[in-house]
């Protein structure tokens, strides 16, 4: 599910589910969050986060949405804390995160660009947020970050309406840093420079640079998710996700 390897200080993160067109669903985000954690080893300067096949990642598995919506209380804050400790992991990590988008990044796999410190895209991505599409709202900060990054007019447009951001806008609106035809391998040669860089003089500055406080964005996180686990339930996101899945089973 997601692939792991560390090589010269780089821990190189893949999410492997090509069948799901690397949709996340709750082990993986279990696994990426013990894999985040990693980064307080003294051995890994920088994280490398990318996708297989060629989608970077389509989002939270549709199928344990389905599940939320009969779920009971304790089922939904068990769901909801392994989410969030992968959330909390990304926003708490150390090291500098470099990202190689190969693909379509959608939902999560947008938001969770937001929390990464280089992300290099191939000319052909897109970058998506159906959120409301599904029934849902903003997750991971985006409805506080998305606006500071890409303006508040295609933010907007992106969670309201569910449009589309590719690649050239993502670089013109300064979401990506580059556009490459191999993202996975500009995103190593950044990650060995970083790694070669004083480690706690680069965690410092890092830490620095962050333009919102962890209060702020931690804040914003709750609210996001206190909507998304009372809208899950509701009618609209029911016949949103059963839509879906008819679609899907018609592709």
């Amino acid at each position: 599910m997601i692939a792991s390897s560390l090589s010269h200080h780089i821990l190189t993160l893949t999410i492997n589910r090509p069948h799901a067109k690397n949709a996340l669903n709750l082990e993986m985000y279990q696994q990426l969050t013990q894999y985040l954690h990693q980064a307080n080893d003294p051995n890994v300067h920088v994280i490398v986060l990318t996708g297989l096949s060629d989608v970077f990642c389509s989002g939270n598995d549709i199928t344990d949405f389905i599940s939320l919506t009969t779920a009971d209380a304790d089922q939904c804050q068990h769901s909801r804390s392994i989410i969030e400790a992968f959330m909390f992991a990304m926003i708490d990590c150390p090291v500098p995160i470099v990202a190689a988008v190969s693909g379509n990044a959608i939902g999560i796999g947008m938001t969770m660009l937001q929390h990464c410190d280089f992300v290099f895209a191939c000319p052909s991505a897109n970058f998506s947020l159906p959120f409301v599409k599904l029934g849902l709202c903003p997750e991971f900060g985006s409805s506080l970050l998305l606006p500071q990054i890409i303006g508040t007019r295609k933010a907007k447009a992106m969670l309201l309406l569910g449009e589309l951001m590719n690649a050239k806008e993502a670089l013109s609106l300064g979401f990506i840093d580059q556009i490459t035809i191999q993202p996975e391998q500009l995103a190593a040669t950044y990650a060995a420079t970083l790694a070669t860089q004083p480690k706690h003089a680069l965690q410092n500055t890092k830490q620095l640079l962050s333009q919102i406080s962890r209060k702020q964005l931690i804040d914003c996180i709750n609210k996001e998710n206190n909507l998304i686990f009372k809208l899950v339930k509701e009618h609209e996101a029911v016949n949103a996700f059963s839509q879906f899945t008819t679609r899907k089973s018609h592709t």
